[in-house]
Parts: structure tokens; sequence; C-alpha cells
């Protein structure tokens, strides 16, 4: 098994010991003397609000984490010195310095400019919501409510980032506050646009790219009535086609929010997007990855007559019998079929209102509906995902309170300030879902062969697979009625919890939490099934969560930190539901955090640096047997430094390793071809067979053990400015083999931007340098690492992308 030159997976445990010992003793030597500077204390409680949004939109936003207040962690605003987990706020500023959805889409490596341990992956751009965090998908949460209607984090419609205001990106499960239902290590919290209070305001913009990339939108808001009711109304539209042959997208998004705040004791927001999408839904673009490909750009030739493609390893001639030769290839080749379906619609609702009764209490209602109708249909694989108009609906209330009190002994007495959030939260999701994959990408040729054979339901063979027409889908639509995505699943989830927060000395902060999850599941198959296949089921399930954390301030500027945190979550099906062939095991998966860290505010609160250790442990899903154990262990590193108005920059690092332990199973992980391209051709095996590995461990494929990111900008008066972007990713093996790697590689990116009063533009210089690297097409423990060896992604050439928008 490959491994990186410091090891972390024998004994994760040891290790994050050692390392909060190491930063406890240098605390102590640091202040062996008594302390001279005042430390901080809690003087004033959370507010019970989202984190105040910056409105002056087209003002210079500070990139400093300590700048500004987080609610992601624990449902209310702290600062992230006093916030026992790793987490990366993100603004305007550092979404579009790095180009987080300036194309419409999730620029794979743009998250990865501002965190290390954040990527989206590649053949899924269309359809995340949230990126692979830490080696394993993350949850999406929007203004603090968790959209559950995909599986992790996949089969989500064209994400509109046109109606996101800012983001936090948190390392780790959540807490007990915002709970989960799937596993993961880590998530994103959406802050939504809001509405401007102060002033009429508005802008109008368009962006245009090379490859036929063009986007335009307008954003408009004011008070309504001065000070108490106001509002913001948001558009985007995108025609575009990407740099990859046959790949498009179409989509077009209505945001609007109004606020109301009749009283000081009263507010409510509200918050709506709709969106339309027709899209190309990716997964498959190069396919036949090979080290020759990888160094030389050369691609193996040959193909099958599409009446006798086929999967697995019967009727499947050897690779040896029809590749002949490589030959150069064009990065933006594709296999995709030019009639690849996806079409979405899709609509959120959210309403947040808070009562303050007194100094001492809030009382804090969040309710948040989802809607999505989805087809995604890619004929060159074979896979069919269609959501027949899935929803969820979710409110959590909660009572937020503050106290202080006084314990004395015959020596002392400590005055604790306490600040509690206790509540209940409640969920009901609906999903209608269809999906089939019989995965054969191999099986075409990307230079040679014509694109409307790239079809599998041109093979004699289509009809051996066990698919069925999915009703009222578009013609091509079939499904597979007993696998662990389709479902038709109906679940109510009861959620009690309770958090407690002391505050010791104006130094020592503890936090303990819980939570009980109560499910009420019923899942079938879906209409369509025929009758000898129907299967459901009916279970009522009890998941558990704990954390607990502590926060030293020994000085304002300085700060350890300890958190431990336990949960059970469930698998997923299409559309987050259940799979009605789920063993009960499934709906018991252990999901936990063990992380320390310290964290500095220099030089008058314009140097922050953190270094973080941490220890994960979770499950991979499966259906046929047991979920398979991963873990994950890691170190972190990040700094940030804005001395000024003109000039600031970030650089992070990230070592991480993660094993998947399929050795209690009956077998090892599967893959859509579990050999290379070349591997096949030489050792006379078929493609795409749908093969095993055997039991045993296996450490993450398509991750880089380590990841180095920095970015830097500096403005002018005038108005002008740059920012320089850099990446450098270690290592990445394709396959579960090892034998298939993409190398070390960098890319760099840059921008030049103005901005004005009255006018607003920035031209972004993607990959400046012209490197011809390549991403995997799953990341990490995503659940397209089944096609690593059926498909890569040629990482986008230098390109540009210019953005003009008018200001009033």
């Amino acid at each position: 098994m490959p491994k990186s030159f410091i090891s972390l997976k024998e004994h994760p445990l040891i290790f994050i010991t050692y390392l909060s010992l190491g930063l406890v003793s240098l605390v102590q030597g640091l202040f062996s003397s008594p302390i001279e500077n005042e430390t901080e204390t809690l003087d004033s409680y959370p507010v019970s609000s989202l984190p105040e949004v910056t409105v002056e939109a087209f003002k210079v936003e500070t990139i400093l984490q300590t700048d500004q207040s987080i609610a992601s962690i624990d449902g209310t605003p702290f600062n992230i010195m006093d916030i026992p987990r790793s987490v990366t706020p993100i603004n305007q500023t550092l979404m579009q310095s790095a180009g987080i959805g300036s194309q419409g889409w999730p620029d794979p490596i743009s998250i990865t400019m501002i965190s290390p341990a954040a990527q989206f992956d590649a053949a899924e751009l269309y359809e995340m919501s949230s990126p692979i965090i830490r080696g394993k998908p993350g949850l999406t949460f929007i203004n603090g409510i968790e959209q559950n209607v995909n599986n992790d984090g996949f089969f989500n419609p064209p994400w509109n980032f046109n109606m996101v205001e800012n983001f936090d990106l948190v390392e780790g499960p959540p807490g007990a506050v915002f709970g989960a239902t799937q596993p993961s290590n880590g998530y994103v919290n959406y802050t939504t646009k809001q509405p401007y209070f102060d002033k009429f305001r508005g802008n109008f913009w368009n962006t245009t790219g090379m490859y036929e990339n063009y986007i335009w939108g307008a954003d408009i808001g004011g008070p309504i009535e001065k000070g108490k009711l106001a509002y913001r109304a948001s558009y985007m539209g995108i025609d575009s086609r990407l740099y990859y042959q046959y790949v498009r997208n179409e989509q077009e998004n209505f945001y609007f929010a109004i606020g109301y705040r009749p009283t000081e004791k009263y507010q409510i927001e509200c918050y709506s997007d709709f969106g339309t999408a027709d899209y190309t839904p990716i997964e498959v673009l190069l396919n036949r990855p090979t080290q020759s490909l990888i160094n030389n750009g050369l691609y193996f030739t040959g193909f099958v007559p599409p009446s006798q493609v086929t999967a697995g390893t019967e009727n499947n001639p050897p690779a040896n019998s029809y590749l002949i030769s490589e030959f150069p290839i064009s990065r933006r080749s594709t296999v995709k079929y030019p009639a690849d379906i996806g079409q979405a619609t899709f609509a959120m609702s959210q309403v947040i209102q808070t009562l303050h009764l007194n100094d001492n209490i809030d009382i804090v209602n969040n309710s948040f509906f989802w809607y999505q109708d989805q087809t995604a249909i890619r004929f060159e694989t074979y896979e069919a995902n269609v959501f027949k108009g899935d929803y969820e609906i979710d409110n959590r209330t909660e009572l937020r309170i503050n106290f202080d009190s006084i314990l004395k002994n015959n020596k002392n007495t400590f005055h604790l300030k306490h600040f509690i959030d206790s509540g209940l939260e409640f969920r009901f999701q609906r999903t209608l879902d269809y999906q089939s994959e019989v995965y054969l990408g191999n099986s075409w040729d990307a230079i040679i062969e014509n694109p409307q054979l790239y079809n599998f339901l041109l093979s004699n063979y289509f009809t051996n697979f066990g698919l069925y027409p999915v009703p009222g889908s578009p013609a091509g639509g079939f499904f597979i009625p007993l696998n662990d995505e389709t479902n038709q699943t109906q679940f109510f989830r009861l959620s009690p919890f309770y958090q407690h927060q002391m505050n010791m000395l104006g130094k020592v902060t503890l936090f303990i939490g819980a939570r009980m999850d109560s499910y009420f599941v019923h899942s079938q198959t879906p209409p369509g099934t025929p009758t000898f296949l129907f299967q459901s089921l009916n279970t009522t399930q009890l998941n558990p969560l704990v954390n607990a954390a502590i926060t030293y301030r020994p000085a304002h500027w300085i700060s350890l930190y300890f958190d431990y945190n336990w949960q059970y979550t469930t698998n997923a099906s299409g559309g987050g539901g259940y799979s009605p062939i789920f063993p009960a095991t499934t709906f018991h998966l252990l999901n936990q955090l063990i992380e320390g860290g310290i964290k500095f505010n220099l030089l008058d609160d314009r140097f922050y640096f953190s270094l973080t250790g941490f220890s994960e442990e979770t499950f991979l899903g499966n259906i046929d047997f047991p979920s398979t154990p991963a873990s994950f262990q890691g170190i972190e590193a990040s700094l940030t430094y804005q001395p000024n108005k003109h000039f600031w920059i970030r650089m992070s690092y990230l070592l991480e390793q993660g094993v998947e332990n399929w050795s209690s199973l009956p077998e090892g992980p599967e893959m859509a071809q579990t050999y290379s391209t070349d591997f096949a051709r030489i050792y006379q095996l078929p493609l795409n067979n749908n093969g095993t590995f055997p039991p045993g461990k296996y450490a993450l494929i398509g991750w880089p053990d380590q990841v180095f990111n920095g970015m830097m900008t500096y403005k002018f008066d005038s108005g002008f400015g740059l920012t320089i972007g850099a990446l450098v990713l270690s290592d990445q093996y394709l396959g579960y083999d090892y034998r298939t790697r993409i190398p070390l590689q960098f890319i760099l990116n840059n921008s030049i931007f103005y901005s004005h009063s009255k006018w607003e533009s920035r031209l972004n210089v993607f990959n400046f340098t012209n490197q011809k690297y390549w991403l995997p097409a799953g990341v990490g423990m995503s659940p397209t690492r089944e096609l690593n060896y059926t498909s890569i992604v040629p990482g986008l050439p230098f390109w540009i992308q210019g953005t003009i928008s008018y200001k009033f």
C-alpha cells in the first residue's frame, strides 16, 4: 500500500494525543511567567440571527477569519478563536479570487485554492452541491438546515451559486444543533443573499469566456420601509458550452429574499429560489486512462461494433483483439453521447423567525422546503437517474438561553457564563427515484468512432441487464428495481437536541451537546417494478449524537482546542431516501471525529494561523452486505495575513491518509474496470469487467496525500488589482491495484480586476502556464471512484474569462 513520508494510519488516537500534549507544552513554555496581556472575556452572548453579512457589496472585504462571525458550527455566531473546530469562512472576495461559481458551475479545483481539504468531483461538475472534504463527500446546509435530497452530495441539479452570499466550509461532521442524516467528513453551510436594509442598490453583470461561456444576471434590492422592511431579488442565466466536446449547461435561476423587522423583539426573513436547467450529465469524459495517456497524451484506439458492446466478462472480447495502436488525442475529446439528457426543475423556500423575549431568552424557528425534479441519462455508460418530484420539509425550533452562575468553595469563586441552545427539529422527506448503472464507458473510441454510436441501447446485450422502462421518463430511460438507488420512500425524522456552553474565567469554554434522531421509514420499490420483484421496508430507528469540546485561551491572541464528536448516521439511496432492501446495519453508521489544534491571532488582528490534527472514523454505504469502515488521519495548517486594505495572502497545507477497510467483508471494493486499459491489452482481458478486488485494507485512491495552496492579492488606490493563486497536488492513484497514477502537478491561476463606484470588472486567467494536468473521475471516497479506470478528466488549459458589472 502506498504511504507518504509521514505515517498517520496505525495509531491515530496516539497521534492526536501527542499533538495535543505538544501544543499544551508549547503554551506552557510561552506562559511560564505571569501573563501581561489581558485575556478576552465573554462579555456578550451570541446574536440570535444569521451572521452579519456585508451588504456593501462593492466594498473590499477582509478575508481574515478572525474578522467574521461563524454560525455554522454551533448554530449561533462565534469568533473563530472561540470555535473548537477547523472551519474556513469563504466570502465574496475569496469566491471571486478563486473563481468559485464564476463559470456557472463549480470548477473542481477552485475551492481547493482556498481549502486544501476540499475538491469537487471533476466528473460530477453539474450535480454536486458540496465538495469532497477530507476524502469523503460533504453534506450541504442552507442557512443552517440540511439539504438532504441527494446522496453523498451528489444527484443535485446544477448548483445556483448566484443565490450564495457566502459560505463556511467545516471539516468534520455536524454537531448537536445541525445534526446529520448521512455520514461525512465535513459540510458546507451556505448563507443566501440578504435583503438590503440601508438603501436601494443593485447591479447588472455579464460574464463571457472562451469556449462559448456566457453568463449574465441582475441583482437589486433595498428598503421598502426604512429599517423595517427590505428585499433582494437576483437573476442569473447561463448558456455555455464547456471546453470539452458535447458538454453544455443552459440554466436560469430566480432568487428572492425579504426581511421584516417590525420591532426590536421580532424579525422574520424569507428566502426563495427557483431554477431550471438543461445540461449534460458528465461522469465519463475521456475514457481509457493509462499511464501513457497521462504522461504522453497517447490514447488507445479501436472498438467493437456497438451491437456487441457489453459489460462484465461474459460475451466480452479481450481488449487486445481490437485495441491496436496509441495515437495523440485532443484534450477536448470525449466519449459523451451528444444526446445525453440532463433536465432539472428545482425550488427552495425558507423562513427564519427570531423572537427576542428578553436579554436572556431568544426563540428561533427555521422552516425549510426543497423540491427537485430531475432526469439525467448517460447513454454511453449506461446510467440513468430519474427523480420524480422529490421534496423535503424541515422545521427546527430553538430555545436559546444565557445566564450567569457563581460557584464558591472555601478559597475561590468561579464566575460562569452559560449559553444553552435546545430544541426540536422535524423533517419529512419524500422520494420517488429510478436508477440504473451498467458502466461500459471504455467500449467507445474517442478518436475514430462516430459519437452517435456511444449508446448502449444499440447493443444486442442491453436486455440482459434487467432494466425496465421508467414510467413517464424521456425515451431511453430505464431502471434496475433492486439496487441501492431505486426507491419510493417516505420518512419522518424527529430530533430533540441540547447544547450547553460554559465559559470560565474568560479563558476556558466547555461545549457539551447531545441529540437523538428518531427515524420512521417506509420504503418500497417504485411504480413500474414487476410484481415478482416488489420489496418493501418499514422500520423505526434511533441514532444518538454526542459531542464535547474545550477551548483554552490563555491570552487573547492564542487558542487551544480539543473536540470529540460521536454520532450514528444512515446510508442513503438516490434523493436521500432508503432502498427497500437496506439491511438494518445501514441505519447505524458510526461517524466519529477526534480533533485538536491551536490558533493564533497576531500582529494586531492582521495575521491568523492555525494548526490542526484530526482522526475520523466513518463508513461507506453498501447494499448486499454491511457497510465498509473507513478511517482518515491528517494534519492541516493555514495562515492568512492582511496588513491593510491593499494586500492579503493565504497559504494552506494538508497531509492526510485514508483507508477503506474491507477485511471483514466477503469482497473488496468494486470498480467498473479493475485494471487500466493498457493492462487489459497486455494480459488479454476484457474492458468494462465490472469486477471487485479481494477483501483487505486499501488506501484512498484519487486523492493526493499532500496538498499545498496559496493566494495573494494586491489592490492599488486607483481600483486596479491583481490576484495570483497556486495549487500543488501530490501523486494520485487511479485504482486499487496502485499501478496507474497521476504524478505531482501544479496549477497557477490569476485575475486582474478593477473596482469603481459604478463599474467593476475582472479578467480571470485560468492555468496561465498551460499545465497539462489531470483529475480523476472520482475524488477520494466519492461514489464515482468506481470509474477511475473508465474516465479521466483533462484539466482546463490556459483560458480566459471576463466579467463586467454596472453598479447603482
